[in-house]
């Protein structure tokens, strides 16, 4: 019997959005509303768009899952939102300061100077390297090689670099690193090759990372009430992007046109089936494999080292390849996820659900709590990551994957941070004013 209700579980779910709101407008932080909304899409969202009519549960009964039913999805409707209550409500206790807006021209000019050169020379290196190795990962697979065995993950993981690339080329641009005509056409040419190259049917998640980096990082000079507008916009966008790439999947086989197509898919949140994902992890365990007792996370430790030093690396995926969903030679057969919180179910069930959340919430706020003690240029960096990086992680499934993904995506970023992590200390002057929740001053930007 499900705990709750679905008016009872959305109207929560509502109610957090307006709290993160609120949260965003008097602290200038924008965690809590990314992940407010982007949780209530796959859930409750979900569950109406299916209790309607204008979409149906995924099923695999064929896979010996059981059928979908609204008593199942309720239940794990309730685990979700229990889940989201222990992460935002942790990370609210944890994150309580106000974030300062940023502004231009406050960063270290021969710092700006010196990266210049070097990001925009790293993004012109990386474009053809990027394009070699998928072409050499595509020459394998056509090969027979199975694509998650014996090519090098390294290899085939390596366009993620575009994103973080993209990342720091916005975050310079923004600042006022790009000051020559040269530079800026540089970049224009780099950020449009990063474009062409992540959207796809298998990148989309690699074009939505970097879109929302880049829309945490152009409101960064805005107040808050102007970001909230700015950052409605640039999900309403990314949602789109999203849907329009996954609706190439099936644009031959679309009846009713492509355009029409990919606004069904956006409206029925077909793409956000991570309510049904989670729904087959609570059919799993316990009742037909035991939890995994903290290997979905310290497979995270596992999953760099590479299958030729090791090959008998266990393949890791859970359920996902007890049941047939994912095999040796034809990789990951039904794409579906079941959110963070599925993830946390599968390591120790309600438990996992509630310490895993409580934890992340810690970090996140911890992330955010250290960021704000940085200059505007690293500050405004480890949000857009953040915030890039809860796309895939709130949509979890293959933990070890996205930290993978995370990894693979933004090393330039870490490795900058970390070679100039004393440059970036904030050294604020002992006239630098403190502003309490809800006084932000007014500052004028070009």
């Amino acid at each position: 019997m499900p705990w709750f209700d679905f008016p009872e579980l959305a109207f929560t779910q509502i109610t957090l959005i307006f709290v993160s709101v609120v949260w965003l407008l008097r602290r200038n932080d924008e965690i809590p509303i990314l992940i407010s909304t982007l949780l209530f899409y796959v859930s409750s969202y979900r569950y109406w768009s299916v209790s309607i009519g204008i979409q149906t549960w995924i099923h695999l009964s064929s896979y010996g899952f059981n059928i979908i039913t609204n008593e199942s999805a309720l239940q794990a409707l309730s685990y979700i939102v229990i889940g989201q209550i222990c992460l935002i409500a942790t990370y609210m206790l944890r994150q309580r300061r106000v974030l300062p807006i940023v502004v231009t021209g406050t960063n270290d000019p021969f710092l700006l100077k010196w990266l210049r050169p070097k990001v925009i020379l790293v993004g012109l290196l990386f474009l053809p390297l990027v394009v070699i190795s998928r072409s050499n990962v595509s020459a394998q697979v056509q090969t027979g090689r199975s694509l998650a065995f014996e090519v090098s993950g390294y290899l085939r993981l390596l366009p993620l670099v575009l994103v973080g690339i993209a990342t720091l080329l916005l975050c310079l641009w923004k600042l006022g690193g790009l000051s020559s005509l040269q530079s800026k056409i540089a970049a224009i040419l780099i950020l449009i090759a990063v474009s062409f190259l992540t959207f796809n049917v298998s990148g989309r998640f690699q074009f939505l990372g970097w879109i929302i980096a880049g829309g945490i990082i152009v409101s960064s000079t805005y107040r808050p009430q102007k970001r909230l507008v700015v950052l409605a916009i640039i999900g309403i966008i990314g949602i789109a992007i999203f849907t329009v790439a996954g609706a190439l999947r099936n644009a031959e086989f679309a009846s009713n046109g492509f355009e029409q197509s990919a606004l069904d898919r956006a409206l029925s949140a077909e793409d956000a089936n991570m309510l049904d994902g989670f729904v087959f992890v609570q059919d799993v365990y316990p009742q037909r494999l035991d939890y995994r007792w903290g290997m979905e996370h310290i497979e995270i430790l596992l999953r760099p080292i590479p299958r030729a030093l090791w090959p008998e690396k266990p393949a890791g995926g859970g359920y996902m390849e007890a049941f047939g969903l994912s095999d040796r030679n034809k990789g990951t057969t039904v794409g579906f996820s079941p959110t963070l919180f599925g993830s946390f179910y599968a390591d120790f069930g309600i438990v996992g659900i509630f310490l895993f959340s409580c934890l992340y919430g810690w970090i996140f706020g911890s992330i955010i709590l250290y960021s704000s003690r940085l200059q505007p240029f690293a500050s405004i960096l480890i949000r857009a990551i953040l915030c890039s990086c809860l796309i895939p992680l709130l949509r979890g499934g293959d933990l070890p994957g996205i930290y993978a993904w995370i990894g693979m995506s933004f090393w330039p970023c870490f490795l900058l941070l970390w070679m100039k992590r004393k440059n970036f200390i904030l050294r604020l002057p002992s006239s630098t004013r403190v502003y309490s929740p809800g006084n932000i001053p007014n500052v004028r930007h070009p």
